[in-house]
């Protein structure tokens, strides 16, 4: 069986993550909101385009460390909150698509051959008890997000059952964060930008972690 990493390994990845995805945004926020004028122009000379790479980065978002939270607002700004909330739907519906598929053609063939039958078992178990709760929950938590999609397909999650949960969780993400990027264009306002940017998925992983450690300890 692979070991596994230690919890101070962990957490430091988890630290480092959210430091790029969360922090950055804080750190240089001069700079993106200078960006964010840059990205509403182009969206006005070419919405489709903007559009497509929108959907197109939140489709790799499992894959590759995209700030979902900046992405999602900028969305919702540029294309205000009816075109705005089907856009980002798309996005993180590619990207819980491509989870799911990651998870249950490459990651669970993998997980065959280091993990024994009664961890793929206890990892199926647990998924069926609480994997629709647990996607719902986890889809404006960084992170969380991708990982629990891949692991719906690692417990062979039926397809039909994950997409439904998805779309319908997804639907209520794209809504809240294209309503706070209309909200910030409506406002001229830069700390809506902000709020949804950082804002939101920080309050998202800190309500994840309190509800985890409340379980636990339960």
């Amino acid at each position: 069986m692979a070991e596994r990493p230690s919890p101070l390994i962990r957490w430091l990845v988890i630290a480092a993550l959210l430091l790029l995805i969360v922090g950055v945004p804080l750190i240089f926020r001069n700079e993106f909101i200078a960006v964010s004028d840059r990205v509403l122009a182009a969206a006005d000379e070419r919405p489709l385009a903007a559009a497509a790479l929108i959907v197109g980065a939140l489709t790799l978002d499992v894959f590759l460390p995209v700030p979902n939270g900046v992405t999602n607002t900028l969305a919702g700004a540029a294309f205000g909150f009816a075109v705005g909330t089907l856009v980002i739907w798309l996005g993180l519906m590619g990207g819980s698509l491509a989870g799911y598929a990651v998870g249950r053609w490459a990651a669970r063939p993998l997980a065959k051959r280091f993990l024994s039958a009664d961890d793929l078992d206890r990892a199926h178990e647990l998924a069926e008890r609480i994997g629709p709760v647990a996607l719902i929950l986890s889809r404006p938590v960084p992170f969380l997000c991708e990982v629990t999609a891949m692991a719906g397909g690692i417990a062979a999650m039926a397809f039909g059952r994950f997409a439904l949960v998805m779309a319908l969780a997804n639907l209520g993400v794209a809504m809240l964060f294209a309503a706070i990027g209309a909200a910030a264009v409506e406002q001229a306002s830069s700390e809506l930008l902000i709020l949804g940017a950082v804002g939101l998925p920080l309050a998202a992983w800190l309500g994840w972690q309190g509800v985890e450690r409340w379980r636990t300890r339960a």
